[in-house]
């Protein structure tokens, strides 16, 4: 006989998870694993925090203590590479603004679609253009030009105010575009898209200003020296001016200017009418004046430069972050006599005299009553 015929009830086998106990320990399992997830991301929201502790106070450190360094080296970099024009230190400038700025942008367009390993890498990269483009602003009651020292450092000035120019636009412009999207739909679905090529557009627009009107880094021996100079009430003519990268062929050991690295050579050979005197004046540029100072130290007296032919006297001496190298001598090579010594000089000390005026922006004749004076007084 079935139990069922008899009006039992059939007690069906319980399927697996369908118990109390199991159920509980579900909830239980879960309870643990939401609370593991929250103590994750507390940890992770420590985390956080502490990175962007650490990051502030690095900033502050870095600015304090490694920024002349930083900047030193950047400057130094730009001016080899841009042989110290005014139009590459002017494009360096605006790139200490546009970088960290691109790369903002970069993080805010590749953020979700990077996987972890290339948001550490985007992120890392960003903080370290970032800190580079902060050590170049000034603090508290100092001034750009506080900052930014050596060649072509007034063009650098330059290119950092124009990007800060466009900058401000970049921002008025974002600003105007959120109000048109509000009216146009069209802005509002393509807003990111606009907002990106507008940007870009406005800090490229004032590259071109920012170059034809940077300050010219006198570098290139036609802008130092012109065709005619005339001084002390001498007329003296250019009939040589060139300028090379670097300082090889100077002197006949080029390991002595090379001591530290020399960005350029810039040359020039005058003819002057108050005698049959020759002048050639070789300036070699540094990275600062200290350096200039050690190398021209290390330079040995007596030594004639590479082309110069018969008896002639050299002249070494330094200026801000050049070293000078001269050498004056007659027109046709012959010796110098000791009593023509002061007038073979003097072409030589009125083109250093030139040179040295436009580096320091204040032109001054010698005087012509020291040892060193003119033929005809």
């Amino acid at each position: 006989m079935c139990a069922g015929s008899l009006g039992w009830p059939i007690m069906s086998k319980p399927t697996s998870g369908s118990g109390p106990i199991e159920y509980v320990g579900k909830a239980d399992r879960r309870a643990a694993s939401q609370a593991a997830g929250s103590r994750r991301s507390s940890r992770s929201g420590c985390l956080w925090t502490l990175l962007v502790v650490i990051g502030f106070f690095g900033a502050v450190i870095a600015y304090i203590r490694l920024g002349g360094h930083v900047r030193a080296a950047l400057l130094g970099f730009a001016c080899d590479l841009s042989a110290c024009s005014a139009a590459g230190m002017t494009v360096a400038g605006w790139l200490i603004v546009t970088t960290p700025a691109a790369m903002l942008l970069l993080v805010a367009a590749l953020w979700n679609r990077l996987a972890k390993r290339g948001r550490v890498a985007l992120g890392t990269a960003t903080a370290v253009v970032g800190l580079v483009a902060f050590t170049f602003f000034p603090g508290h009651k100092r001034d750009l030009s506080d900052l930014v020292k050596g060649p072509g450092s007034e063009a650098v000035d330059g290119g950092i105010l124009w990007a800060l120019g466009g900058a401000g636009a970049v921002l008025l412009f974002l600003l105007v575009l959120v109000f048109v999207g509000r009216a146009v739909p069209a802005v509002d679905r393509h807003y990111n898209t606009v907002a990106l090529v507008g940007a870009v557009v406005l800090m490229a627009a004032v590259l071109p200003p920012a170059t034809s009107r940077s300050e010219p880094t006198w570098v290139r021996a036609a802008d130092v020296f012109p065709a005619e100079l005339t001084m002390n009430g001498d007329h003296l003519v250019r009939v040589a001016a060139t300028e090379q990268r670097g300082c090889d062929g100077v002197l006949p050991d080029d390991k002595l200017l090379n001591l530290r690295n020399c960005y350029l050579t810039v040359r020039a050979t005058f003819t002057t009418d108050d005698s049959d005197a020759v002048a050639t004046l070789r300036a070699v540029l540094y990275a600062d004046d200290e350096t200039a100072d050690e190398v021209r130290d290390g330079l040995p007296r007596g030594i004639t430069p590479v082309g110069v032919t018969g008896d002639s006297i050299t002249v070494l001496s330094t200026t801000y972050s050049w070293v000078l190298v001269g050498a004056a001598g007659h027109a046709d090579g012959r010796t110098i006599a000791a009593d023509e010594r002061p007038w073979v000089v003097w072409p030589l000390r009125q083109v250093s005299y030139h040179f040295i005026g436009v580096q320091g922006g204040l032109l001054i004749a010698p005087d012509p009553s020291d040892e060193i004076r003119p033929r005809t007084p």
